[in-house]
């Protein structure tokens, strides 16, 4: 009796007769699926797509976390303002000195090479040049 049975499924509303194996398959998958959305809604998940509304995008109506917010993009614009006005108040040796070694990438020993002076020298250049730096951007930042 069971080599008679026949094994049918609907696909797009016409039955179709299958093996034993794609039936239970299919069947299976199914409920997988059924099983996935009934976790969903116990667990209150839904898709941004849920709050699409054809004039705005789900997606646009939370906050990015990870971009800056707009006081903290004042911030830095402020920070760099002062050290471009920092940078302006330096000597030309002073900012040549700045811009080798934190845009260029050259290491203190690297630029006392390419100026024919030591790297202690090039340092203690380095750190009077950032103290006066950071003086006067205090300065900057009571007015």
């Amino acid at each position: 009796m069971a080599d008679n049975e026949k094994y049918m499924i609907k696909i797009e509303g016409a039955p179709i007769e299958v093996t034993p194996e794609v039936y239970y398959a299919y069947f299976r998958m199914e409920r997988q699926e059924r099983w996935q959305e009934e976790k969903k809604q116990e667990h209150g998940v839904f898709s941004y797509d849920a709050l699409d509304n054809g004039e705005t995008v789900g997606e646009e109506t939370f906050p990015d976390l990870a971009s800056p917010s707009l006081e903290e993009q004042a911030i830095a614009k402020d920070i760099h303002l002062k050290l471009h006005r920092a940078m302006a108040a330096l000597t030309s040796a002073e900012r040549e000195l700045i811009y080798a070694i934190y845009f260029e990438g050259l290491t203190e020993r690297e630029y006392a090479q390419k100026k024919g002076s030591s790297q202690m020298g090039i340092n203690k250049r380095r750190r009077k040049i950032l103290s006066k730096m950071r003086i006067f951007m205090d300065f900057m930042g009571s007015f």
